[in-house]
This record gives C-alpha cells, structure tokens and sequence, in this order.
C-alpha cells in the first residue's frame, strides 16, 4: 500500500497535465514540457530530440516525408523467418551481437548510428499528440490515409504504410505489451504506465567527444567500463516507416540492458551506445535474423546496439 499511494498521485498528475494538454488556447503544454513534468529525471537525448518540430506553433516544421526510415523487424517479430540473402544490404544487421562481446576489447561490425540513409530527406516528425490525433490511423482506413498524404495506392510507399499499420495491430509477442506511439506525449505514458514508476532512463547512443557531422560507418572497440542497468523489464519504442513519426513501443520481459563505451579505430571517435539483450530466445523462429546473422539457435542471448530511431526505457531500479 505504501508504494500504491505515490504512483497513485503521480497517474493523477499525469492526468491532470493530459488535461491541460487537451485544453484549448495557451493552457496547452508542449510536449517538451509533457515529457519533463513526467519525467523529471530524464533529459531528452540529441537523438530522439531530431524527431520533435524545433518551433511548435509553426506548421512548416512538420516533416511528412516520403522516404521513408527502414522497417526494423528484427526488434519485434520474434516469430519471423527470413533468408540471408533477404538480409542482403540491411544496416540493422550489424547492431547484433552476442552477449560475450561486451567484454572489453570486443570488436563491433561497421556500425553507423545516425544512419546516412536518412541524411538528404530527414527524418520524419514527431508530431503533437493533439496533431497526430487527428490523423487516422487505421489500416480499415488505408485509402484515406493515401489521399491525405497524396500516395499513389500502388506505389510502394503506399504498401509500407499498410505494413506499418498491420503490424501496429497485429498481436504482441506472447508476455510483452505493445503501443504504436505517434507522439512523445503518448510514448512516455506508455513507457511510465508499463513500467510502474517516472524513475527512468533512456539508451539511446551518443556522441562522447566530437559531434557527427558527416555519417559514416565505423568498427568499434568496446572499452572498460560497460554498465548493466538493474531492472529486467525495458520498454523499447523502434521507428516505423511512416510519413510521420511512428514509433512500435513494446514491453519487454527477460532482457539485460547496458550501456557500452566504444571507441573507433580508424578517428578516435567515441561512442555511449545503448544496448539490449534478450536473455530467453527459446520461442523465436530458427530462421529468425538474428538466428541466422550470429549463426545460433534458439535459446541463445541476442544482444544488439541501439542506432538512430530506436530508445529503450529502463528503470533505475531492480524489477
């Protein structure tokens, strides 16, 4: 009872500020603003910071972009089967790892973090959670949907919004939880009404030492110091493709969460990478990516780094 009583009044205050942020006129509060009421302890990194409009009130910084980010499968459908071949070209691919290369001295694949695949057109907004209110956002409403954003019904963006939309609806992974976020506001009371608490911290990666300008690929070292987070429970939010920002937020069950200081060879550059492992992998396909990328078999630790569009809550404390 004594711990029920606190998270009670910090769900009534979180109310209260949806109330405001509902209002009309200037009572309503940024979603910057939502996430630091609600999170008070947890800055927004640079990262998840490039995916929110820089000037609220101006419509011009919303970005509905039609080149789309790439669908990461890998992260969520522990039930699908692929092909090498299939993998062929996918940059996500090289975020997997196995556990025992955390160890200090490990090399990573060529890894690019801020992904230059997204470097001409941008990444899509964030939106508001009032302005993606009113969107639809269903794949019964498809061809509205396409209208809206005038795609060609045959074209293959079109038929990677419908993808997007299916998978948004389609059934979590047995034990997780699963939300489509299409605003901060609606991905940090995911996060908070999941994992039961507002002491929280974000793995994304960053920058430790000089600023990325130019995106490249780079094999890395992992360096002493790598941090294992308490909790066992993790929330993770992974972009979608989508003309705006979507983002497929699961709860996870039996996962390590680390954050892993790395350094490149080849410049010196030094990164804070975020990093999960799914310590119970006994019920995911044989043919599943990573399966076949590691060259393991169910039941064996995934890890995999977390690039640019993918943000996992983590609570400060043991779960």
């Amino acid at each position: 009872m004594a711990n029920f009583i606190p998270f009670f009044l910090f769900f009534l205050s979180a109310l209260m500020l949806e109330g405001v942020s509902s209002s009309s006129g200037s009572r309503e509060i940024s979603p910057v603003l939502y996430w630091n009421k609600l999170l008070p302890k947890t800055p927004i990194p640079t990262s998840l910071d490039a995916f929110l409009p820089k000037d609220i009130a101006d419509p011009t910084q919303r970005k509905h972009v039609r080149d789309l980010p790439l669908r990461c499968d890998v992260h969520y459908k522990y039930k699908l089967g692929t092909t090498l071949d299939q993998l062929k070209g996918d940059p996500e691919i090289n975020f997997l790892f196995l556990e025992e290369n955390l160890k200090p001295g490990s090399k990573t694949k060529k890894l690019d973090f801020v992904k230059k695949l997204q470097e001409t057109s941008g990444w899509p907004t964030l939106l508001p959670r009032r302005e993606a209110q009113g969107f639809l956002f269903s794949s019964s409403k498809l061809a509205d949907i396409l209208k809206r954003f005038s795609l060609d019904p045959n074209s293959a963006i079109a038929s990677t919004v419908k993808q997007t939309l299916e998978d948004c609806e389609m059934e979590a992974n047995k034990g997780e939880t699963k939300y489509c976020a299409t605003s901060l506001e609606s991905m940090v009371d995911f996060a908070v009404s999941q994992l039961k608490t507002n002491d929280l911290q974000l793995l994304t990666y960053s920058f430790v030492n000089k600023e990325e300008r130019e995106p490249k690929s780079r094999v890395y070292t992992v360096q002493p110091g790598v941090v294992e987070l308490p909790s066992s429970q993790a929330v993770a939010c992974h972009i979608d493709p989508y003309p705006y920002a979507v983002f497929h937020c699961h709860k996870t069950i039996n996962t390590k969460s680390y954050i892993v200081p790395l350094v490149a060879e080849e410049d010196g550059i030094r990164v804070s990478a975020g990093a999960v492992c799914h310590t119970d992998t006994s019920s995911w396909n044989p043919n599943h990516s990573s399966m076949l990328v590691l060259g393991i078999k169910p039941g064996t630790s995934v890890c995999h780094f977390l690039s640019h569009g993918h943000f996992v809550f983590v609570p400060n404390s043991a779960s």
